[in-house]
Formats: structure tokens, sequence, C-alpha cells
């Protein structure tokens, strides 16, 4: 795709005029100026309880549309009925595309560990570390409604829910705020999870560790899994061989100081944008967040 096809909205000029320079592309700073460009397509990246606003836009349009990674549902049930098959609707699933998951996904479709049983998993991550140039306290993900661990429980989810090939059946387990970061979103979130086929696991997910962790242990009839994101690999132990095997996984290409590659989120728009040519259907679907993010809800208010 060619920049001169590629449009940009953002209501602050400071941001058009950066992407301008350093991609140029194309930016406005009216949304409805913007639509008089007749896009095609629309990418939606705005904090998400705006979400809705935009792609009920696009689909009262019948224009293909992708948005980032939801934390409510404002909008979906507005959605469901201009759902006409006249265009392409999908939410973001973006960790699915992971080297590290996508592999986790083969050996347990192929059996390697036998029948999974259970999983241990974690997240953590420093908050004010996620976007270092710009202050966390101003941005969603500091806001209860919208952010924190609520907003990466749901994330971590969507994959889990991939690899596993389930749904989830439900969700227990404790929430809180116990961190001096000046914010109103939860920082801890401690789940049990279990899914529709039997597989049961804890979900540890934190703001505060100042050295970004994701692992995943699974444990399976004939030997167990373990992924480290950051180390970059997957330990598999097989009870038949009683021997581990380390396969290593390439860390991909970076932007900035971020920590994780940009394939998957290369990968992602391509299977949008194989969606919208008509070559193979996205993998998720908008009934599948929303049952996900019923979850979330349920889990808000239990605890």
């Amino acid at each position: 795709m060619e920049k001169q096809q590629i449009l940009g909205f953002n209501p602050s000029l400071g941001r058009c005029r950066e992407v301008a320079r350093e991609y140029g592309v194309r930016t406005f700073t009216s949304f409805e100026e913007a639509e008089l460009a007749s896009p095609d397509v629309y990418v939606i990246c705005t904090p998400p309880l705006h979400h809705h606003e935009y792609f009920l836009r696009a689909a009262k349009k019948k224009k293909h549309f992708f948005v980032e990674a939801a934390t409510c549902t404002l909008g979906y049930r507005e959605l469901y009925p201009l759902l006409d098959g006249a265009f392409v609707a999908a939410p973001s699933c973006t960790f699915r595309y992971f080297p590290g998951v996508m592999e986790i996904k083969r050996l347990l479709e192929e059996g390697v560990i036998g029948r999974a049983l259970s999983f241990n998993h974690y997240l953590g991550q420093y908050l004010p570390d996620w976007h270092p140039y710009e202050d966390y306290r101003e941005v969603y993900f500091s806001k209860k409604e919208t952010g924190g661990a609520r907003e990466m429980f749901p994330y971590e989810l969507i994959w889990l829910t991939g690899a596993f090939h389930s749904s989830v059946k439900s969700v227990t387990g404790l929430r809180g705020k116990i961190s001096e970061l000046e914010m109103t979103a939860d920082d801890v979130y401690a789940a049990i999870v279990q899914f529709d086929n039997g597989i049961i696991g804890t979900m540890m997910i934190d703001l505060l560790n100042r050295k970004a962790c994701r692992t995943l242990k699974i444990i399976g009839t004939e030997g167990t899994i373990d992924w480290d994101w950051l180390g970059k690999t997957l330990r598999v132990y097989r009870t038949e061989t009683k021997a581990e095997h380390v396969i290593d996984l390439d860390s991909g290409k970076k932007i900035g100081a971020y920590q994780t590659g940009e394939e998957a989120y290369e990968a992602e728009i391509g299977a949008f944008l194989a969606a919208i040519e008509g070559k193979k259907s996205y993998p998720y679907s908008f009934q599948d967040d929303e049952a996900l993010l019923r979850h979330l809800d349920a889990f808000q208010e239990i605890v």
C-alpha cells in the first residue's frame, strides 16, 4: 500500500504534523473533513470509550473497519443489525499472531504434551513505561473504566482462547489498586479462569513490575510447555522422552523502545486486508469479543 493511499485523523494538530512529517501521509484534525476524502477502510485507534463513535459511522456507510482492542461493549448491539456481509468488521486479536503464541497453538493442536489440563499465566509491566513519551496520568489506560489491568485481561484472553480452541466458561478472583501510581485504574488482577473444554488456570496481571514480563506454563497429560515472552524461548517437556526441548523464537523487528515485535501487527492487518479481498475470513468477531468482555464485566462486579 502506498503512503498516498493512507489518511490520518487526530484532533491534535501537533500529532498530525508529526505523523505527516515522519510518514508522509495526509492528515486531518477534523474527522468530517477526513470523511470527505472518501476512505474505503477505517482503522480505529481511539481510546476504547470512543470506538463505537467511529465503527458505527463506518458500518452505516458500509465501510470496512478494524478497531483496536476494546474494554467495553459500547455500540456492539447497535452494530450487529448492520453486519450484513457487505463489509468486514474486524476487532483486534493481535497477540494471536505472535510467534510464541502461534507455536504454542501448533504444539497443542499436534498433541505434543497430550491434552491440556491447566495453565499459569503472568503478565507484568510498569504502567508509566507503556507510553514513555506521554504522561500516563492523562492517558485512557490510567482510568478505571477503560484501562489498567482491565484493558490487559481481555487482551490476554483473546489469544488464550485461540490457543486453547475454547471459549471461557467462568472467571473469578481478586482485583485492586494497591500501588501509589496516580490513577484510578486497578493495577492488579488475580483471576481463576475455566474454559468450556475443562481447562482451568490462573491469570496474574499487574502494572507494577519494573521489568516487563509475560510467561505461560501449560500442564498437559503428557508433558508441559513453558513460554518466556521476553526470553524468546519455549521449553517443551515430554513425559515419553523425559527430556526438555528448547525452541528459540525470533524477536522480530521493533520500533523505538517498544518490547513487542512489529510482525504480529503487520500479520494482523494483513489478515484484515485479506478478508477485505475475500481471500480468507477474519478469525475474530465482535460476538467473540463481546463474550470475553461480558466475563470482564462479571469479574468487575464480583470482587
